[in-house]
């Protein structure tokens, strides 16, 4: 920091978070999601190179998930990742990535939940961002002992789901804006409205050529 500058500061971070997040254009999430996943993907091994769009079924509707190789992320990681403007392995600048696309473009469309779960080494670690009464930030849950955490030790529930924890991978998944939301097929709650084939047409067009391998 420079000696001729006093720094500012954020007197209502809340506010600040919740205006910077709410006045994001909402069909930027795919797109920033899925460059997160490539930009992770190209770091795998040559031959495990990939990225895997899946429909999950959570409760009674469909979810959209975005899940890719590379490295995977402990949980202090991923509990440091989900802050506005955190990155890892990236460059911050003005004319940069500034670590904060995909969580910011995804959140207004995801205030009942945005899903992260990361396996490094063989651990799976989950947390879940979103939105209540106004705040958004990680989801406190209760754990076994009652107690509330942000960040999970999921690697039991990912085993007994068939998960694969033999290289490290990455899943974020959208909740949408509540339960009974159809992520696959209505990701931005009817707001815009999306044909049947919205997400094969915007990956074609913003993504026509991927990095060799991929």
């Amino acid at each position: 920091m420079s000696r001729d500058v006093a720094a500012l500061h954020i007197a209502d971070e809340p506010f600040l978070v919740a205006t910077t997040i709410e006045r994001c254009p909402k069909t930027m999430m795919i797109r920033e999601l899925f460059m997160n996943a490539v930009e992770a993907a190209t770091q795998a091994p040559s031959g495990s190179q990939a990225i895997e769009i899946r429909a999950l079924d959570i409760g009674d509707t469909q979810k959209l998930s975005i899940w890719n190789t590379g490295p995977g992320m402990s949980s202090d990681e991923l509990h440091r990742i989900c802050d506005i403007s955190a990155s890892i392995g990236k460059n911050k600048g003005l004319d940069e990535n500034f670590g904060m696309g995909a969580k910011v473009a995804s959140l207004p469309s995801n205030r009942y939940g945005l899903r992260y779960r990361s396996n490094a080494k063989g651990v799976v670690s989950e947390v879940i961002l979103g939105e209540r009464g106004g705040i958004y930030g990680r989801l406190r849950r209760p754990n076994d002992e009652g107690h509330l955490e942000e960040v999970f030790d999921v690697t039991d529930v990912v085993l007994a789901d068939g998960a694969d924890l033999s290289f490290d991978w990455t899943e974020v998944v959208l909740f949408g804006n509540s339960a009974n939301q159809n992520t696959v097929r209505d990701p931005y709650d009817g707001n815009p409205i999306t044909p049947g084939q919205w997400l094969a047409d915007y990956l074609y067009y913003r993504f026509y050529r991927l990095p060799p391998g991929l």
